[in-house]
């Protein structure tokens, strides 16, 4: 009888280890605010399957299953050719939220998670952050790191250009020329 017991708890754990997407040991989080409501940058960036309507490096995106529904798989064409295949795992309209991860990559990093998720920030923007967590494979982790910063502020770079008021210059951080 014990064993039996023991026999279905182990299966039990090893069905869930199989359902579960490990996080990564390296992560790498960037966030901006961009000028506009959360309800209407969400009508931008919320689509699980709209990332090639505002990521610069993203030429295409195709569905196969429910959109915006966890188990969703996208697969996207980038500008250089290759392809990204990712699976939404969790997806929230009231939150302002969706997490995915990679299930197919060009780039030497495994274990992909990450989450995009808008809140208020003040005078009615909207503060975005996208973060995520991974593993680099046969490359320094310094610069499996760089590469998905790269990928990260770029996109939400094209997001803050989007929604920039006209007039409005970007803050860059250097001093203002004379």
């Amino acid at each position: 009888m014990n064993k039996i017991v023991l026999n279905a708890t182990a299966a039990g754990l090893l069905l869930a280890a199989g359902l579960c997407h490990a996080a990564g040991a390296l992560s790498f989080s960037s966030e901006e605010t961009i000028d506009s409501s959360p309800t209407t940058v969400w009508k931008y960036v919320g689509d699980f399957n709209g990332i090639d309507l505002w990521h610069p490096q993203v030429r295409s995106s195709t569905l196969k299953g429910a959109s915006n529904k966890a188990g969703a798989v996208r697969t996207l064409k980038l500008a250089d050719g290759s392809e990204l295949v990712e699976k939404l795992l969790k997806y929230s309209a009231a939150d302002t939220s969706y997490t995915y991860t990679s299930l197919k990559t060009p780039f030497p990093i495994k274990n992909y998670v990450a989450t995009i998720s808008l809140s208020p920030a003040a005078d009615g923007k909207t503060l975005m952050k996208w973060s995520t967590t991974f593993d680099a494979v046969n490359i320094d982790e310094d610069i499996a790191t760089e590469i998905v910063a790269i990928a990260l502020t770029g996109g939400l770079g094209k997001v803050v250009s989007n929604f920039q008021k006209p007039g409005a210059a970007q803050d860059t951080g250097a001093a203002p020329a004379p």
